[in-house]
């Protein structure tokens, strides 16, 4: 039996995958490929499948799309001072669930289990034994590893809008919020990866830069191909699975985060995040977030980390890497300006926000 770890990183695609695995249990599981639940909404889903009467949407059900998501952050929950992230609710411990795996491995006895969260990709930087923890409940298996990686300041961005979206008081990318991510597993992805190459030295280990998974189709087109089972056929797409703030937003969301009642902060990125695209804001690729010294200091501390991808890889893992150090046309403020006065604010959801568009068009002197 093979035991196939997708470990993340976060920000690649990871939900659209997860939605695509849940989506085509049934199918997967026929073919000897488990997904494996790991509580009550999980196992109910997956025998509503199994019986031809899957419940509409239910592959968008937090447990039932990412049920190892909720088994990592349960593992980390019990040894460290993380909390488990309250969409996750009413979870089992993790020798249950641990129980719960082995038993369906035990009675389906498959030919590959997929154990699929960005949450691994925390394992080393929390406590390292919790992967062998994992991986040794198959003690006969043989491992494979998938983890994509993103060019840093792509995935910072990107990772800054992710913990802005949900409400997160951050600091600006280009004054300390950056930075502030040098030493853990968003900007050294050597944090990621090395910790389970030390703890599963015999695994096979697919590294992926995100540029080729984009070149391949996508997270779940890439991930199929790369790993050494093979997929049934009719296979369902998943298809976009997590949508993203506009650069030019992310500013305005953020001030909101600090500025507004929880509440109105939130309907505030609802709207930017549902509604921005219609307003034609600077295009995400000509949005400058951090500026060339900035961007200097980012290649210099990521120069090294870099080096030991690579070696890994045996190429240089970013093909683009230069790319670190190039600032794009359109600096941030500029482009929060011509957003703020796009936005209609008598057609925002809530009073107030209207109040305070205009009250930060005022800042920006529009």
């Amino acid at each position: 039996m093979k035991v196939i770890f997708y470990i993340g990183h976060h920000k690649v695609g990871s939900t659209a995958l997860q939605t695509f695995l849940a989506l085509n249990w049934r199918r997967l599981a026929r073919h000897g490929i488990l997904y494996p639940a790991i509580e009550t909404r999980g196992f109910a889903a997956n025998l509503a499948r199994a019986l031809g009467r899957p419940g509409q949407g239910v592959e968008q059900e937090v447990n039932v799309r990412e049920p190892h998501s909720a088994l990592a952050y349960k593992m980390m929950a019990e040894v460290s001072d993380r909390k488990v992230p309250p969409q996750f609710k009413r979870l089992p411990s993790s020798p249950q669930m641990m129980l719960a795996l082995q038993n369906q491995v035990r009675l389906i006895q498959p030919e590959a289990v997929i154990l699929c969260s960005e949450a691994f990709a925390n394992f080393g930087q929390v406590r390292p034994e919790l992967i062998a923890t994992l991986a040794g409940q198959f003690p006969e298996a043989e491992i494979e590893i998938y983890c994509a990686l993103r060019r840093p300041d792509d995935y910072l961005v990107s990772w800054h809008g992710q913990r802005l979206k949900v409400g997160e008081q951050v600091a600006a990318l280009s004054d300390g919020g950056a930075e502030a991510y040098a030493d853990n597993i968003h900007f050294n992805f050597r944090t990621v990866v090395e910790p389970w190459l030390q703890q599963l030295p015999q695994a096979r280990l697919i590294l992926r830069p995100y540029g080729e998974i984009l070149a391949a189709g996508g997270s779940t087109e890439d991930f199929m191909a790369q790993i050494s089972v093979p997929a049934p056929e009719g296979l369902v797409p998943a298809g976009h699975a997590n949508s993203s703030l506009p650069r030019a937003a992310m500013e305005i969301v953020r001030r909101g985060n600090h500025d507004l009642p929880r509440e109105a902060a939130q309907a505030l990125s609802h709207y930017l995040l549902t509604q921005g695209a219609a307003l034609k804001p600077v295009a995400n690729g000509d949005v400058e977030m951090f500026g060339a010294e900035l961007r200097a200091r980012l290649a210099e501390r990521f120069a090294p980390i870099h080096d030991y991808l690579s070696g890994l890889l045996g190429r240089p893992f970013f093909a683009d890497i230069d790319r670190l150090t190039r600032t794009l046309p359109v600096p941030e403020a500029e482009a929060v300006r011509d957003l703020l006065a796009r936005i209609p604010s008598e057609a925002l959801p809530r009073p107030e926000l209207g109040d305070y568009i205009l009250r930060l068009r005022k800042e920006h002197a529009i």
